[in-house]
């Protein structure tokens, strides 16, 4: 199943059920999820009103082939700012929420933007991501690693860089799709173990440019994240995600449990 068919039917208001296909590790592609409540948030938003920034915890495995629920709540709404409160229910518990706050742009005499697209090997000139250690959702994506110590290469480089894009282009792409793509990668601190080992998201919090939904669905995303610190098992690590002029398109902070 497409993640175009599955985000279409999450816009008209319904909860489609996950293939298997989906899967990472007993869980649903943290991706995915967070694709799946940002597309039920947006739904009675003012499309004038952009998404700035979102929280993503994921509290428990949500399980593919499995029914689910979707609850979406207004938290408050003003003249600028609406934040949205979507949580997924599955078996009556919460396994998943989100908080996503969309801002009305503003007339304003500054604009700052620092960001410099980092000095990575381009992506013909990059590793292709693949082989039988990548999680099953992975066959829905296109990656290459530009990076010179792949994920678990045991050895201490704190950066991950690549390219990445849908191994079948969507129709169109928005923003619901770029979540989708960030949370492909690995946690950055992997290259220090020297084995595969089992990693969980704790929380993930993004930032959006207002051209976050400004790129083409068969254009290939820079990324490029680099730990910020790993300690008894929790790691944290920051990403940047550009497109190919090199627009910033978002920032990602995740926070990570890996088990070994």
């Amino acid at each position: 199943m497409h993640i175009d068919d599955i985000l279409s039917e999450v816009a008209l208001g319904q909860s489609p059920i996950v293939p298997a296909n989906w899967a990472q590790g007993r869980t649903t592609y943290g991706g995915l999820t967070a694709a799946i409540l940002l597309q039920a948030a947006m739904g009675g938003v003012d499309p004038e009103r952009k998404l700035r920034t979102m929280d993503v915890n994921f509290t428990r495995p949500f399980e593919a082939e499995s029914p689910y629920d979707i609850e979406v709540e207004t938290l408050g709404e003003g003249k600028t700012l609406t934040v949205v409160q979507a949580r997924l229910i599955q078996d009556g518990k919460l396994r998943a929420i989100i908080r996503a706050d969309f801002c009305r742009p503003l007339d304003s005499d500054t604009t700052v933007n620092t960001f410099e697209v980092p000095a990575i090997r381009p992506q013909d000139e990059s590793f292709p991501i693949q082989g039988p250690m990548v999680p099953t959702f992975f066959q829905h994506m296109e990656a290459f690693l530009a990076s010179h110590v792949p994920p678990f290469g045991g050895k201490p480089f704190p950066e991950m860089n690549g390219w990445m894009r849908f191994k079948h282009a969507p129709s169109q792409v928005g923003i619901p799709h770029l979540v989708g793509l960030i949370d492909a990668w690995p946690p950055t601190a992997a290259t220090y173990r020297d084995r595969p080992v089992p990693v969980s998201t704790i929380s993930w919090h993004m930032h959006f440019t207002l051209d976050a939904h400004d790129f083409g669905p068969e254009d290939f995303l820079g990324y490029h994240s680099k730990v910020s610190f790993d300690e008894a098992g929790i790691s944290s690590s920051t990403a940047y995600i550009w497109c190919p002029d090199g627009r910033l398109l978002a920032k990602s902070v995740q926070s990570n449990v890996i088990y070994g």
